[in-house]
């Protein structure tokens, strides 16, 4: 287990690219420049790199550190490549699930001769991209080299951690570190008053089913499949209070009924059968809304065979004072209707995945004020998607605070023409609808535990508390000798 400070300083460093040991045809030189040795230590994936006996050695030039492009090397971070005369060099991060999981430390490429401590090295001559972003080598101020017919990559910020997802650190006493391609702690299933609970990618082996981590001390043990079924059965032997409960209406040829109110009329869309599966499955689900007001959601769903998530149509109406209103912007799952001490009412949807993300736009949060009128936040803050922490928390009573304030992390994209903005971040949210930046946004998994702890599951199996500035990373190979 690797531990990091909170504060840590951005260096700019060249992290990986391509390999191949066959790139004299590859790729073309064209300048020659010199480069150098590190003077520093170089860790990967927590091993320490042997730089005076590595057959293709990490380079320094311009000040900035070079990643030897060996197969080894992408196959450690768990980047991939391909070469074509046509398209010339791409490279992409990991796009393969379940990702591949590193079980041994990285073997290097040693030789017995110590190597020279400046060598002269060519600008490479090829075409570039990297996850479909086009790398124009002869403008870049640190461009991609070749060194013994090998690819050398800039470890620069937006190389590596950017667009290649890479966790590069940089410490006067330990040097440089590069984390990539660890992946055996997956996506956390929830947590009780101590400890934290994740999925595992070691699932193979039934006793490494799930992955128990003490929030205080961080120590990790394995759970097997049955106690992990356990956990999971056991945050759910009870409604949430405010995930909604089922209800029954009545239908009346195409009208539905809440009691006495006609409440919505079925269209044709709505009624239409499918020749194999048969009419639409119909669910009710009634939330409280505070005083004489109730949230009703009403789910159609043809049972059709599909490829992905199959979510129906559902329409979402506000009941107050014998009067409905149909709420357009909640024509989805709601996950939680929270009433505020001061009589307004949050309405929350988290993220629907689809088949191979998530869907966009998917993540809304609205608030109901005391008159009855809805006023949608992704609309206010002009955001494609706003993730309200903890309304999907099973352990978590109330995702708001005491005053009704949310945590609510930003993707920075527009909700009109999906282009990103300076927007993305942690935030408190009010009722009075203003919000305050906590933080930038990091790339990773947000949880707000039963404690009201922020934890953020980071790629590269870290794991960070907001609350104390905590971060640990493990790596797969410690995982996976772990008893």
């Amino acid at each position: 287990m690797k531990k990091f400070p909170k504060q840590y300083s951005l260096v700019i460093l060249g992290l990986l690219c391509s390999l191949l040991p066959l790139l004299p045809t590859q790729a073309s030189a064209s300048a020659t420049v010199k480069a150098s040795l590190p003077y520093f230590s170089i860790q990967m994936n927590g091993q320490n790199m042997d730089i005076a006996h590595s057959k293709y050695p990490f380079l320094v030039y311009k000040d900035i550190t070079y990643l030897p492009m060996t197969w080894t090397n992408f196959q450690t971070l768990g980047i991939e490549y391909n070469w074509s005369d046509t398209d010339g060099l791409q490279i992409w991060s990991n796009r393969n699930f379940p990702p591949s999981i590193h079980q041994t430390v990285l073997e290097q490429d040693l030789t017995t001769k110590r190597n020279a401590n400046s060598y002269a090295v060519q600008v490479a001559d090829v075409s570039i991209t990297m996850n479909q972003i086009e790398i124009n080598n002869r403008t870049e101020p640190y461009p991609f080299l070749t060194y013994q017919d090998v690819t050398y990559m800039p470890l620069t910020w937006r190389f590596v951690h950017d667009l290649l997802k890479i966790d590069i650190q940089w410490s006067d006493k330990d040097g440089l570190s590069l984390v990539g391609g660890q992946n055996a702690i997956y996506s956390i299933i929830g947590d009780d008053e101590r400890s934290l609970y994740f999925y595992s990618l070691l699932n193979a082996d039934p006793a490494k089913s799930m992955l128990k981590m003490d929030k205080s001390d961080y120590q990790l043990q394995w759970k097997n499949y049955k106690e992990q079924e356990q956990f999971i059965k056991g945050l759910s032997t009870t409604p949430h209070p405010l995930a909604g409960q089922p209800v029954e209406l009545v239908r009346k040829d195409r009208d539905l009924y809440y009691g006495e109110l006609k409440v919505y009329t079925l269209t044709d869309a709505d009624v239409w059968e499918a020749a194999d599966w048969g009419a639409p499955v119909h669910t009710y689900k009634a939330f409280a809304a505070g005083d004489q007001r109730v949230i009703l959601s009403i789910n159609l769903t043809l049972p059709l065979a599909v490829i992905g998530p199959n979510y129906g149509s559902t329409y979402t109406f506000l009941i107050q004072n014998g009067h409905v209103t149909r709420l357009e912007d909640f024509n989805q799952k709601i996950d939680r209707v929270i009433p505020n001490p001061d009589g307004t009412v949050w309405i929350a949807s988290d993220r629907l995945p689809s088949r191979n993300n998530y869907i966009g736009g998917s993540a809304r949060v609205g608030l109901l004020d005391q008159e009855g009128t809805l006023h949608m936040v992704n609309g206010l803050l002009h955001e494609s998607d706003v993730i309200a922490l903890g309304i999907t928390n099973l352990s978590l009573p109330n995702p708001a605070s005491q005053d009704g304030s949310l945590y609510i992390v930003l993707n920075g994209i527009s909700n009109t023409d999906y282009t990103p903005q300076d927007t993305a971040g942690l935030y408190t949210l009010n009722t009075k609808l203003e919000t305050k930046r906590l933080s930038d946004y990091v790339f990773g998994d947000y949880y707000l535990d039963k404690n009201r702890d922020i934890f953020i599951k980071h790629r590269n199996n870290t794991i960070e508390n907001l609350s104390t500035g905590e971060i640990r990373t493990w790596f797969d190979y410690e995982l996976a000798q772990m008893k």
